[in-house]
């Protein structure tokens, strides 16, 4: 039977196939779960890395879930499952760390495309790249149909739901800094429209360079000598996502960066399982991956007062069109690729046929 270590858990203890986990918020970890599923169908058993030290196994091979530092062992093949982009993770575009590896698996098309670049600037081989998506388990409450609250029964107009974190480099294509001004002109413009839902929203965004830092301590010191909030739209951490969603009509869907070719997250798949409408920016070429019927594309209106005008004038039949193409969309084979099943399915085969 073979054997495999988990790396990038911070937990340990086999803390990643556990549903009861504090860190399975919105059962986030079910790929993990259907991973090891997968793993045991195949004779393969796998844990994450402090287990397999602990009881003297050594793997045959490791599976790195995002960048961390890469610790060199016994293991034969070594895995990376590689999440997000180099604007929030920069080890993702570092070709000495990623040539540590025998088999990436990634959703970025540039990568499964042209592989990585050598000291020189030439690509190196591309087939070490397997392409996935980000998993997206479906929410207990939404049932085998995807039946959700109509229009006239959802209490809340607009939401955005993330923490208030920034870019780890400079970059145009990041979109932290554009979920702030969405946040701001609905409380300038459209004050309790919209309610803001994460972590971290209690002190204004951090911001780079020695300027930067000297702006967000003023930022941070007004507001407490004021006594108002940061975000007067802050609600506090979400209890799920789900229940936020379903009760409310829109969401400002941005992705962490747009303009990433394959770059689509579980944000815009939570807006979809609740039945609300995403307001969606990242992957300029969604509409390849999930039908334009299903959401709206931010990209198509000139300013943030165009697009609520567009917003409040939507009657109920047009709501019921988007939740409408959404079912329709996460009952197809469509949605298959992003599935906790394919994800587990993809790289447990790929191990198997590894080893056989």
């Amino acid at each position: 039977m073979l054997t495999g270590s988990i790396y990038g858990w911070e937990n340990g203890e086999d803390d990643i196939f556990n549903p009861h986990s504090p860190r399975n918020r919105d059962n986030c970890l079910e790929p993990m779960r259907v991973l090891d599923a997968f793993a045991k169908q195949s004779g393969i058993n796998l844990h994450t890395a402090d287990v397999n030290e602990r009881n003297g196994i050594k793997p045959d091979f490791s599976i790195y879930v995002e960048s961390i530092d890469f610790v060199p062992g016994s293991a034969s093949k070594n895995y990376l499952i590689l999440f997000e982009t180099p604007l929030t993770v920069p080890k993702n575009a570092d070709c000495n760390y990623l040539n540590q590896f025998d088999v990436i698996f990634t959703w970025d098309h540039l990568l499964l495309k042209n592989g990585l670049r050598d000291q020189a600037g030439n690509f190196t081989s591309h087939t070490r790249f397997i392409q996935i998506q980000t998993p997206n388990p479906i929410p207990e409450e939404c049932g085998a149909d995807f039946q959700s609250a109509f229009f006239e029964q959802r209490q809340n107009f607009v939401c955005l739901i993330g923490s208030n974190r920034h870019a780890n480099c400079v970059d145009e294509r990041e979109l932290y800094s554009q979920r702030v001004k969405a946040v701001r002109w609905f409380e300038k413009f459209a004050p309790g429209k919209l309610k803001l839902y994460g972590n971290g929203w209690k002190v204004p965004p951090k911001r780079f360079g020695s300027l930067g830092k000297v702006r967000y301590r003023l930022e941070k010191i007004i507001p407490w000598l004021s006594g108002k909030p940061v975000f007067p739209s802050y609600q506090g951490p979400a209890k799920t996502k789900y229940a936020v969603l379903s009760n409310t009509k829109f969401c400002i869907c941005f992705e962490n960066a747009r303009d990433i070719s394959g770059y689509i997250t579980e944000k815009i798949f939570d807006c979809l399982f609740a039945g609300c409408v995403p307001i969606y920016w990242g992957d300029a070429n969604i509409a390849q991956f999930i039908p334009a019927e299903c959401f709206i594309d931010f990209r198509q209106f000139s300013s943030y007062e165009a697009l609520y005008k567009f917003m409040e004038s939507m009657t109920p039949e047009q709501f019921l069109s988007y939740q409408q193409a959404a079912r329709q969309f996460l009952t197809s084979s469509q949605f298959m690729p992003f599935s906790s099943q394919h994800f587990a399915k993809t790289i447990i085969g790929k191990i198997a046929q590894d080893f056989a």
